[in-house]
């Protein structure tokens, strides 16, 4: 039997061997040292001037002074003298100056190193990975900060035709997913079941242009909770949505819509009966749909200037309701304002044109003889002619005219009284005031 262990060289007790307490405790002291090895410095080569009790030294090559003789082996201070103990294979000890670990091998100390965290074929925190999952967390959150600047998460894929996107799930059913699913355009789509899927919204990788079901469908799409796009309901159009039936139009938004001339003219009450062109329509519905609702509509005229509104409660329109203004109404020689159609205003060396336009040509005849071309025959209702009067009300000309071939000929004459009030002698229109002249619309 040997006469000390095989790994820490601890003494065995002898059989009848006299004071065994001596064997015993040398046993312990070494132990004392050499368990949870712990050390002041490695690769030492001079002892220290003042050694502590139990500090150990790890020896270099080529140890001076008292440690001569000794090198690669451990060196302890215990009681008044340096006791040597050579390392074996796998011993670890602690630098206690730096906190790191080394491991006796092949003759020398080498630090511990952690281990090699590049290529591993996969990794489980508080839980197993598997082949499709090769990076498995089971926590309640996870977190990625930054380390003093910004931050980013990168999904990369092969090509254009395989899948980089962020799957939400329920007990391992689908519900939505975000990302670039089997082509580079942006998508987000949405399943009740995990099996069927709506794609909620996507982007255009080339123009950024968005489209799916969170997007209105159409022009005059309705569904409630629907994101409206540029040009639905007339919003950012150029020209609305086409109106068919006035009176059954219940939706907001801006419209267009015929006279009532026009082949395409809608059904229902017309605010423009006679214009044979394209008016905007902008309406309102306070419930947001329905028959019962209360609806307003306003029309403004586009190739015959005008503004009228009307509003529906109880399920009845009321009638549409014409605004005066400078479209539709005229000021005359005398000061009043007159409903217009198209309105002449005849001068004695010209003529102006106040509400609609009518590009009517002027030649001045001779004395008080003008001619308008390009018009057509006078209001057939209402008023036709308003000559200007003097303070007192009396006409300071007698008008009179005659059309034939798209061409008015008007013939302006002092006022004389002849059984009645008629005209005299050819007479221009006084400087500075005109005759009006109301047309029918073309």
């Amino acid at each position: 039997m040997p006469d000390t262990s095989e790994r820490l060289s601890l003494p065995y007790l002898m059989p009848a061997q006299a004071q065994k307490h001596v064997t015993h405790n040398e046993a312990l002291q070494r132990l004392d040292l050499l368990m949870q090895l712990a050390v002041e410095g490695f690769d030492a080569n001079t002892p220290p001037a003042l050694p502590q009790a139990g500090e150990i030294y790890a020896l270099g090559d080529a140890p001076t002074e008292v440690w001569a003789g000794h090198p690669g082996e451990l060196a302890a201070w215990v009681g008044e003298n340096w006791q040597f103990t050579a390392p074996q294979d796998g011993w670890i000890a602690l630098d206690k100056s730096t906190g790191i670990l080394h491991r006796w091998g092949a003759g020398a100390w080498a630090e511990v190193s952690p281990p090699d965290l590049a290529n591993l074929s996969g990794l489980g925190v508080n839980t197993d990975y598997d082949s499709g999952n090769r990076f498995s967390v089971s926590s309640p959150a996870s977190l990625f900060t930054h380390e003093g600047a910004g931050h980013q998460l990168k999904l990369n894929k092969a090509s254009a035709a395989d899948t980089a996107s962020l799957l939400f799930q329920t007990d391992w059913s689908g519900r939505a997913e975000m990302g670039t699913a089997g082509q580079d355009d942006f998508a987000i789509k949405v399943s009740a079941d995990g099996s069927s899927w709506t794609t909620a919204l996507a982007f255009d990788a080339g123009s950024g242009i968005a489209s799916g079901a969170a997007l209105t469908q159409g022009v005059d799409d309705a569904t409630v909770g629907r994101l409206l796009r540029v040009g639905d309901f007339g919003i950012g159009a150029d020209a609305g949505p086409l109106v068919t039936d006035l009176d059954a139009h219940d939706l907001s938004g801006s419209f267009s819509s015929h006279g009532g001339a026009h082949a395409q003219a809608p059904a229902g009450a017309n605010p423009f009966p006679a214009l044979d062109g394209v008016f905007g329509l902008l309406c309102g519905n306070s419930t947001l749909g329905g028959q019962n609702a209360y609806l307003w509509q306003i029309a403004v005229g586009i190739d015959m200037p005008g503004l009228a509104f009307r509003v529906r409660a109880t399920g009845a329109w009321g009638a549409w309701q014409p605004l005066w203004s400078g479209a539709n109404t005229t000021v005359d020689a005398n000061g009043f304002i007159k409903e217009a159609s198209p309105i002449v205003r005849l001068f004695r060396d010209g003529r102006e044109e106040p509400a609609v336009p009518l590009g009517a040509g002027f030649e001045r005849i001779g004395p008080g003889h003008y001619r308008l071309s390009n018009v057509p025959p006078l209001a057939s209702r209402g008023w036709q002619i308003e000559a200007p009067q003097d303070a007192n009300g009396n006409r300071l000309v007698h008008v009179a005219c005659s059309y034939e071939a798209g061409a008015l000929d008007i013939r302006t004459r002092e006022v004389i009284w002849q059984d009645g009030w008629a005209g005299g002698a050819p007479r221009d229109i006084p400087e500075g005031r005109w005759v009006d002249l109301r047309f029918d619309m073309r």
